[in-house]
């Protein structure tokens, strides 16, 4: 699911989630599906191979402190 939102003074308003992708994408405990482009823009993430049927996840991931992971990420990286 996506959503969008807006940020004012304290206030963060979301907006009503919506789906992002049909697409099914494989669970990973320990590393992640995903990762940042540079631009900060643009995401990129591993999918199912075609004609292989995953198990849906019935779970939710929040992502608290993005920024202070994604500056983690690149720290390490320049390392």
């Amino acid at each position: 699911m996506v959503v969008t939102y807006t940020v004012t003074g304290d206030s963060f308003v979301a907006s009503t989630p919506k789906l992002w992708s049909t697409g099914q994408f494989p669970a990973r405990a320990q590393n992640a599906t995903w990762d940042l482009h540079p631009d900060g823009k643009r995401v990129a993430v591993l999918k199912a191979p075609t004609g292989v049927d995953t198990a849906p996840v019935n779970k939710v991931t929040f992502f608290f402190n993005f920024f202070d992971e994604l500056r983690r990420k690149e720290s390490s990286e320049k390392n």
